[in-house]
């Protein structure tokens, strides 16, 4: 093999460093980029929903902070496995986002033999966005008052209670197992409509979202006689907890989160997760989510991902205690 002379050794070896240098800056400079172009939040539920309500807030500063638009797709449908096998399914390249939530990775896949998507194996679990602690609801005019008088009269006569989530329809099933309540859960295809039954007389008690609830109970329509966060709701001091009425097993946590494809790059991910916390440090956004019940709960990539993992396994156990047969 011919040598070359030391001066043209000395010119490849240099180029060649610079092509590795190249190479091997290249992913940096990628994530340096990112993003270039729109991002779309996948909401797995209707406008109006607690997770489509979080996206808009969001994307009223993400899109600024991160100098490109944010739209917004809702596609609702099947228990929100619509949207989430669709963002699934997306580039795993930071432009397409999905909004998680405690029904379609948690409750969910407790409800279903099968699922179109591994709510952990898919996912990047980018940050936790809030928790919302629910209300358990009856009528203003109810003769339940409190929630001794309701257990008390399940043992005369079966209750029925409204469930318009997989979240609420475990709550409820949950309920009755703690409490040892006698009642039917009747399932709506969201919660909206279940509170129009309610309010219609045609169900005795709703276990819903605070956010879903507030606005009736501040115009005197619903009663809150139990509340499932760990302090009362600022809103409605007068509510008891579960725990203060004697419950306090009952451990299901409502929650919505953001998260991407599984593969995205960790780079991206974790500006995500960066900006979006800073977004959710902020008075004005705290108290966007406060106004609809939900309390702002900001995570680390690594945090949120344990958090999805555990919760997914929280509520599963509690599917299987209520007897609650998938499907």
């Amino acid at each position: 093999m011919t040598q070359l002379p030391h001066p043209a050794r000395r010119r490849m070896l240099a180029a060649c460093a610079a092509l590795a240098l190249g190479a091997g800056a290249a992913p940096a400079f990628a994530a340096d980029a990112y993003p270039n172009k729109p991002i779309t939040i996948v909401v797995p539920f209707s406008p109006g929903s607690a997770t489509d309500t979080s996206a808009r807030i969001l994307s009223e500063k993400l899109g600024p902070r991160l100098g490109v638009p944010i739209v917004i797709e809702n596609k609702p449908g099947a228990s929100g496995t619509i949207g989430s096998v669709t963002a699934a399914r997306a580039p795993a390249d930071g432009y397409t986002l999905v909004l998680t939530s405690s029904s379609t990775h948690s409750a969910t896949p407790a409800l279903f033999r099968k699922l179109p998507y591994d709510p952990t194996g898919d996912f990047i679990h980018v940050i936790r966005i809030a928790t919302i602690p629910m209300m358990l609801v009856v009528r203003a005019d109810s003769p339940y008052t409190s929630v001794a008088k309701l257990v008390q009269a399940t043992q005369g006569r079966p209750l029925n209670y409204a469930y318009g989530s997989p979240t609420s329809q475990i709550a409820g099933a949950t309920f009755n197992t703690v409490a040892g309540a006698a009642a039917n859960g009747v399932p709506y295809k969201s919660q909206p409509p279940a509170v129009t039954d309610l309010l219609g007389g045609h169900v005795d008690y709703l276990f819903a979202d605070q956010s879903v609830v507030t606005a009736f109970m501040h115009s005197g329509k619903l009663t809150g006689i139990a509340f499932t966060g760990q302090a009362r709701a600022k809103d409605f001091p007068n509510v008891p907890t579960l725990a203060e009425a004697g419950y306090k097993n009952f451990d299901l946590v409502v929650w919505v989160g953001v998260a991407a494809p599984a593969g995205t790059p960790a780079p991206v991910v974790e500006r995500l997760n960066t900006e979006i916390a800073r977004i959710l440090s902020e008075p004005d956004t705290v108290a966007k989510f406060d106004a609809l019940g939900m309390q702002v709960a900001p995570n680390s990539v690594a945090d949120h991902k344990t958090f999805a993992e555990s919760q997914r396994q929280i509520w599963t156990q509690r599917a299987i205690d209520a007897k609650i047969e998938p499907q």
